[in-house]
């Protein structure tokens, strides 16, 4: 029992069997995107619906290996228990009428995020800079706040449909932050009055060239610190570069097993062959 798991284990983990779910995710993408084409479902309906329920029956069988190899083990890792999850939304059967149950397949596709080393990579770098992320989205709404409550007082009763009150302010600003608003809201005001545009590029570099630029930095923070971190990952990455604590366990028991032997050696030699320290004692 225990060396059937063992090779389970094995096949699981290895890089082959990793190689061949990533396929198989890739196919089941395209498998899914030509069922949204009407033609291609009249002529190739049956041939689609069977490599469906072929992909997924794999999938089943491949999170059952797992969990079997790995026992509890398997729940303790975050990225299992998303495969877990996705692979169950999967078999629930999806008619006609269970349009959102049909929809939820798509999320075989993220199954890449945990297939691929370095999707999972990104992920956890962006869920490691998510308090980051969080300062400088409350810091850019603070900034936003305060120039919508500027620009109502100032611009009010030129363009009162831009800028007629709080919650108006604020959606033009936006359009002016993402560059949108700029022909329609900042030009024709420009007209009026010319430190407009002086204003409204103030507002830009703060809030695009500064803050939102600090968006990338914390992301980008995050992701070389998990890159330089010890890949120290649970039962999904064992057996594809995550295997660090496996080596030290080996070497220390090599080490401790090559000491025992030197030990033995030191024992078994004659006393005249033990050199002596001056004062006649070994």
């Amino acid at each position: 029992m225990e060396s059937a798991r063992n090779q389970i284990m094995r096949l699981t983990e290895s890089k082959p069997f990793g190689r061949f779910i990533v396929a198989l995710i890739l196919l089941n993408a395209v498998v899914l995107g030509l069922e949204t084409y009407p033609r291609v479902m009249d002529s190739f309906g049956d041939i689609l619906n069977a490599a469906n329920f072929m992909i997924v029956t794999i999938f089943v069988i491949e999170i059952v290996l797992r969990i079997f190899a790995h026992r509890l083990a398997f729940f303790k890792d975050g990225w299992s228990i998303f495969d877990f999850f996705v692979v169950l939304v999967a078999v629930i059967p999806a008619g006609g009428s269970s349009e959102v149950l049909r929809v939820l397949r798509l999320l075989r596709v993220l199954r890449l995020l945990s297939a691929v080393k370095s999707m999972r990579m990104v992920v956890s770098a962006l869920g490691a800079a998510i308090p980051g992320i969080v300062s400088i989205g409350g810091l850019l709404t603070m900034i936003i706040y305060m120039f919508a409550v500027s620009s109502t007082t100032l611009f009010r009763d030129m363009r009162p449909d831009a800028f007629g009150d709080l919650w108006t302010s604020t959606n033009s600003l936006f359009r002016i932050m993402i560059s949108d608003g700029w022909p329609d809201l900042v030009v024709p005001m420009l007209q009026e009055e010319g430190w407009i545009g002086a204003y409204f590029i103030v507002f830009n570099i703060v809030t695009t060239f500064i803050a939102l630029n600090l968006f990338v930095a914390v992301t980008v923070e995050a992701m070389n610190r998990r890159h330089d971190e010890p890949h120290l990952t649970g039962v999904h990455g064992a057996g594809r570069g995550d295997r660090l604590p496996d080596l030290e366990s080996e070497v220390l028991t090599e080490l401790r097993e090559l000491r025992a032997q030197v030990t033995e050696l030191q024992v078994s030699l004659p006393d005249s062959s033990v050199p002596r320290k001056p004062g006649g004692r070994p």
